[in-house]
């Protein structure tokens, strides 16, 4: 790509408003973004890179000594072949240390599957993958074929004290990959089975049988979405990781989940195990308290006919059923059976934080709500049209909002209440270090305001939500710029003050055709950035990431 000199990013003023809505008339008239210009971040980025970044504007806060890590799909076609979906190109991991004296160093490397080396080699698709790439010719060359691609593109993780430090690239279908945190080059033999937990196959599934899984290739699959629980008096912080396996069963199917809890030398000490009945698409996402795991199950449909017949990948066969309640799985951290509570119906995607007050558990999260559930599954599918949403049409996707569940595990009782829907918005965040405790402030990612059809448009926003006033702060960086999640940092106080630390994230300038990443204050997003960091290049619009107060850059400038 090639950039365009005369092109300046622009702060867009935007207005504070008194409570959750945006007040619109202070927006252009116009067109708030330019499909092409969301359509330019599905690039292909074909090159890996290693420099010091040397355009910053703005200063490094001291705070920030350490490791961003990011994930995310890095390209959108195979030799001739254009992929179905974005979320099907191959994981691309890129890294920015911080070192001592406020430089800054960028890397980026694909995560070579053994998927990657195979189609790189053939120069076309070679695997089946989950949102509807297939291979060339058709059903009849899919057909009966329950191989799945691992793309290795949705996080990174970083846990473990040194010598027991690993970088996992992780994907939710399939075990993950480790990668060397220094350099970011995939270690060899294949995904990691982190010491025989999780076990590769063709698809994630079981038959019941240990031995027949094994004849016919079958293994789990790890959650793209881990949780960290914080230091606590008495103990250090813990990773809660979970893998699941589908089930088909006499009564229809379910999804075996495993929850494991790791201390800091990759040694097991907690975890929980159940059973979702009526499920075969597992949940995205999951909450943790201190004394509980939370699960929201959405009620959705399979067409195993279509999978099997080669007529579209697995998540193209999942459909929402609008009249059925969502279940609620409350797990003890421990031992003890699952609790099954029933709420109304919605689709939730990412939760920011979960906690206890007294018999209620509390959760918050994104997703779509009932009305919004009615227009999914009314014939544009469970993600919509994402040909045309590449290309920046956004018709078929209805507005996310953010949520709040309070469940009493005592009355069975489940109330959704709205935090904020002044936004389409999604990957909310709070500190880290108040992660299981109840907190004030949410961090995300949104669009310009609402529709009047409640519809969504491209992230273009960040938000700073006071969810005990309405309070929210915005700052956008352009009306040709593209937000990614932000990932907060905890400064010298975060453990104690919420809104102590920095929030850092990714934005697309298609003005530009080059990705930034910008440093904001977490207490106060009106001011706009403490600091911006730009690339010489675009990075395609990526998913999550993980801050390591390591620093795994050069050791020489």
């Amino acid at each position: 790509m090639t950039s365009t000199p005369a092109y300046a990013p622009a702060t867009v003023p935007l207005p504070q408003p008194k409570g959750p809505q945006l007040d619109t008339d202070a927006l252009p008239d116009e067109p708030l973004f330019r499909p092409r210009d969301w359509a330019a971040a599905f690039t292909s980025q074909p090159q890996e890179f290693d420099y010091w970044m040397d355009e910053v504007e703005g200063a490094v806060p001291e705070a920030l000594r350490g490791t961003l890590f990011r994930n995310g799909p890095g390209n959108f076609e195979r030799g001739e072949h254009a992929y179905a979906h974005p979320l099907d190109g191959d994981g691309y991991v890129t890294a920015f240390s911080f070192n001592a004296d406020g430089r800054v160093h960028f890397r980026s490397r694909f995560v070579r599957t053994r998927e990657l080396a195979a189609e790189q080699a053939a120069g076309a698709p070679l695997y089946r993958a989950t949102f509807g790439t297939a291979r060339p010719g058709g059903p009849l060359s899919n057909a009966l074929d329950i191989r799945l691609k691992n793309p290795a593109n949705t996080n990174v993780l970083l846990w473990g004290a040194v010598p027991h430090t690993r970088l996992l690239a992780l994907w939710e279908a399939g075990p993950p990959y480790e990668l060397d945190p220094h350099t970011l080059e995939t270690k060899a033999g294949g995904p990691s089975s982190l010491d025989g937990w999780v076990r590769a196959g063709k698809a994630p599934s079981t038959t019941g049988s240990f031995v027949l899984d094994r004849a016919l290739e079958l293994g789990s699959a790890l959650t793209a979405h881990p949780h960290i629980d914080p230091p606590a008096p008495g103990r250090s912080a813990r990773l809660a990781l979970w893998k699941w396996q589908s089930q088909m069963t006499v009564t229809g199917s379910c999804m075996r989940i495993d929850v494991v809890e790791y201390d800091e030398a990759w040694k097991r000490v907690g975890g929980n195990a159940f059973q979702m009945e009526d499920s075969f698409f597992n949940p995205h996402d999951f909450g943790m308290t201190p004394n509980h795991y939370v699960f929201f199950q959405n009620a959705t449909s399979f067409s195993m006919w279509k999978y099997l017949f080669g007529l579209a990948g697995p998540a193209q066969c999942v459909e929402l059923v609008p009249n059925q309640p969502m279940k609620v799985h409350v797990v003890p951290r421990g031992r003890g059976p699952a609790k099954v509570y029933e709420a109304e119906n919605a689709f939730l995607i990412h939760h920011a934080n979960a906690f206890e007050e007294g018999d209620d558990t509390i959760v918050w999260s994104s997703g779509w709500g009932p009305e919004a559930l009615k227009t999914l599954a009314s014939g544009s599918g469970m993600l919509g049209s994402w040909k045309v949403l590449m290309k920046g049409d956004f018709s078929g996707i209805p507005f996310t909002s953010f949520w709040r569940h309070r469940i009493n595990r005592v009355t069975g009782e489940v109330r959704r209440e709205v935090l904020y829907e002044g936004q389409s918005m999604d990957h909310p965040k709070v500190n880290p270090l108040f992660a299981g405790r109840p907190t004030r402030f949410a961090y995300f990612n949104g669009s310009f305001h609402v529709d009047k059809q409640q519809l969504a448009g491209p992230p273009q926003v960040w938000t700073r939500l006071d969810a005990e006033t309405g309070e929210a702060q915005l700052w956008s960086p352009g009306l040709r710029c593209f937000t990614e999640e932000l990932m907060f940092v905890p400064g010298a106080g975060g453990s104690e003050t919420e809104d102590d630390g920095y929030l850092l994230g990714m934005y697309f300038d298609a003005g530009l055709e080059r990705s930034c990443l910008v440093v904001l204050d977490a207490a106060d997003f009106s001011k706009g950035p403490v600091a911006r960091l730009w690339l010489k290049h675009h990075v395609p619009h990526g998913l999550h990431g993980f801050y390591s107060e390591q620093y795994y850059g050069p050791l020489t400038q």
